[in-house]
């Protein structure tokens, strides 16, 4: 079955691995693991805060295709281990990286998702705009301060945003 979720997702990662490459061609090593070990702290993130859920039924706990990843997952194991390996190259993986999570708040639009109002746009599309105004602000700042603003940028979206959710 087709799904346009994953493809709009595949896109938002592409954009950022093309990005990232281009801001610092000495990741191309890196990318590809930090990318893979994302999708899989994204899953696994999902799985333990579902796990009500999936106790009951571990076949589902690989079957991505039905659903379930979490952001906070990928930040956590990819962002980490990217972050260990290349630290003095953090800033390059950052700064697409609002960029690609806007891209991917449109597949949550396409799905459906996410659609509480926030100021009369759905939840999705006001994360997706602030996003790309945190990716702007990312783009103009020095590489040293990219990390931190946009740890500081992303939280607070998440913060402002999350009671609509």
């Amino acid at each position: 079955m087709f799904h346009w979720y994953g493809v709009i997702v595949g896109i938002a990662a592409v954009v950022w691995w093309s990005m990232a490459e281009y801001l610092e061609p000495k990741l191309k090593k890196v990318i590809p693991i930090t990318l893979l070990l994302a999708l899989i702290g994204a899953r696994t993130y999902h799985v333990f805060e579902y796990w009500e859920h999936y106790q009951t039924n571990t076949s589902g706990v690989l079957r991505v295709w039905e659903g379930g990843l979490s952001i906070w997952g990928a930040l956590l194991l990819g962002g980490g281990y990217q972050y260990l390996v290349a630290r003095k190259s953090t800033w390059a993986v950052v700064t697409p990286l609002p960029l690609a999570q806007a891209i991917g708040r449109v597949a949550n639009g396409v799905n459906g998702e996410f659609t509480n109002p926030v100021m009369g746009i759905p939840w999705w599309g006001m994360e997706a705009i602030l996003d790309l105004v945190l990716f702007g602000i990312i783009w103009y700042l020095k590489k040293e301060w990219r990390l931190g603003v946009y740890l500081l940028g992303y939280g607070l979206i998440r913060l402002a945003l999350q009671p609509y959710r």
